[in-house]
């Protein structure tokens, strides 16, 4: 009876925001459509809009089920970024090519691309982490040698930096902020891909790194301890298997959405006439939000995989009871 209840008031609040959405799309079109590109409504139909998307796909993580929530995560990517890069690269490529129109489109399929990009790669990263972390341990050793997830994380930041200061050396040419703005946005984006996941690695490795464990030899060697999900299991997986006492990854997920959406789309979230700040100063803020908010979430990784996976979780749970004992 009482989950009767919970799906019936899951059901009212996902049509209510829908609604919403639903409104706030229309005004949206109708104020980039009458209104000044340079105007305060249309800025803060900007705002309003990203950070309406940002919180519905927050909220839908809690309302509808993993498998749903990638289905259309993969319907947005695939209709959602061949759009926003095509419109883009006519706008860029063709002189004298705008349609008010496809310029929305383009629009369009940015902030739902983008207000979606963080919840849909957490959960992709979660599922991947349940995939490779099984039985077949020649996976996670290469010749004998482990490589310890928190040094790709440095990897990944370092390719991050690089991204960045080649962001920094394209936008002191005027083309590539006008003309060639293509590249400054396909950058970005890799930019947030390599430091979400960098953070993630080093922020879920981190005891680890701390012990300045980057690549160890290991011998192949059966286990007692062994799960279809993790493997192969030690003493030292006691603790790394333990959550944080505070739940972090909820926050750590929201953050990470307005981070990126933060230094995406800069003074169109938060309208330089409303909050005086620049957009540099935005992408800069948006870069540093990224990787903490990365970070969060990879210290509390094992609590989301216990709500995505919790039949796994409760037999996992019991393999690494024994092995708490016996250490």
């Amino acid at each position: 009876m009482i989950k009767n209840y919970y799906l019936i008031f899951k059901i009212l609040v996902l049509t209510c925001v829908i609604c919403l959405c639903g409104f706030i799309l229309y005004s949206f079109f109708y104020n980039n459509l009458y209104y000044p590109t340079e105007s305060l409504v249309v800025s803060i139909s900007w705002m309003i809009t990203i950070s309406n998307f940002i919180l519905f796909f927050y909220v839908l993580i809690f309302l509808i089920n993993f498998r749903t929530y990638i289905i259309i995560f993969s319907i947005v990517a695939i209709l959602g970024t061949p759009a926003w890069i095509i419109i883009y690269a006519l706008e860029t490529f063709i002189v004298g090519f705008w349609f008010p129109f496809l310029t929305i489109i383009r629009h369009l399929s940015a902030i739902l691309c983008f207000s979606i990009l963080s919840p849909g790669l957490t959960l992709i990263v979660i599922n991947y982490i349940k995939n490779n972390s099984n039985r077949f341990q020649s996976r996670k050793l290469f010749h004998n040698y482990h490589i310890h997830e928190g040094f790709v994380g440095i990897i990944s930041i370092l390719i991050s930096i690089i991204l960045i200061i080649t962001r920094y050396a394209l936008i002191q040419y005027e083309v590539f902020r006008q003309e060639l703005r293509i590249f400054l946005a396909i950058d970005m984006v890799l930019l947030y891909l390599f430091l979400f996941f960098g953070s993630f690695l080093i922020f879920r490795d981190w005891r680890d790194l701390v012990q300045f464990k980057i690549i160890q030899k290991r011998e192949l060697v059966d286990t007692i301890y062994s799960s279809s999900t993790f493997y192969p299991l030690t003493s030292d997986s006691v603790n790394f298997f333990k959550s944080p006492k505070i739940i972090l990854y909820p926050f750590g997920i929201l953050l990470s959405s307005i981070a990126v959406n933060i230094f995406i789309h800069g003074t169109d979230f938060f309208p330089e006439e409303l909050f005086t700040l620049n957009h540099e100063t935005l992408v800069l803020i948006g870069i540093i939000l990224s990787f903490f908010a990365g970070g969060i979430v990879g210290l509390d990784w094992y609590r989301l995989f216990a709500k995505l996976y919790p039949e796994l979780y409760q037999n996992f749970e019991q393999v690494l009871e024994n092995l708490r004992k016996n250490t």
